[in-house]
């Protein structure tokens, strides 16, 4: 813009109730140059330091004029926070994914401990019936082989007297032959 006095324009800002930094935002957004507007804050505070304030009254159509300025300011404010808010949706938006997903994969990861849990219970349910079959079966197999030593037993019992007195006569006689 061209050089134009913006004073009149920062005091009504100022009036409002803005801060210099604000003032500065808004009126560099509407194409004033920055080196403009800081001239124009410094000549109305050094107005302000060096008279004294008069009783102001209040100016009947000060509404009517500040509404439009007061408006863009406030529009302005509106949007920053609106873009603000969009970025720190955005962000939340972004954790929750991620922690959304990690949700998923310990949930998977937990389907497939218990499905191997599962598995193993079933294998070793398998292992133990098959373990008990064969003791079962080795006790059947040791119980004939108790029962055929008892009766292996019982007919050495009965056979080896006999026996014994028969190598006894076997080996008088052949005492006897050597003799001869």
């Amino acid at each position: 813009m061209a050089n134009t006095d913006i004073t009149p324009e920062v005091m009504q800002l100022r009036n409002q109730g803005l801060t210099d930094s604000l003032i500065m935002e808004e009126l560099t957004r509407k194409g004033y140059p920055p080196e403009q507007v800081h001239i124009a804050l410094s000549q109305l505070e050094s107005q302000e330091m060096a008279e004294p304030q008069p009783a102001s009254y209040p100016d009947p159509f000060q509404g009517q004029r500040m509404e439009q300025p007061q408006t863009d300011v406030y529009s302005r404010m509106e949007e920053i926070a609106e873009s603000l808010i969009d970025e720190k949706w955005d962000q939340l938006l972004s954790e929750v994914k991620k922690i959304v997903a990690w949700k998923e994969q310990v949930e998977d990861t937990q389907r497939r401990l218990s499905s191997d849990v599962a598995r193993l219970k079933e294998d070793f349910k398998v292992l133990h019936q098959g373990v008990l079959g064969k003791l079962e079966d080795y006790d059947g197999r040791m119980q004939e082989v108790g029962t055929e030593l008892k009766a292996v037993g019982k007919v050495f019992k009965d056979v080896i007297p006999v026996f014994v007195d028969n190598v006894k006569e076997l080996s008088h006689i052949r005492d006897g032959m050597k003799k001869k």
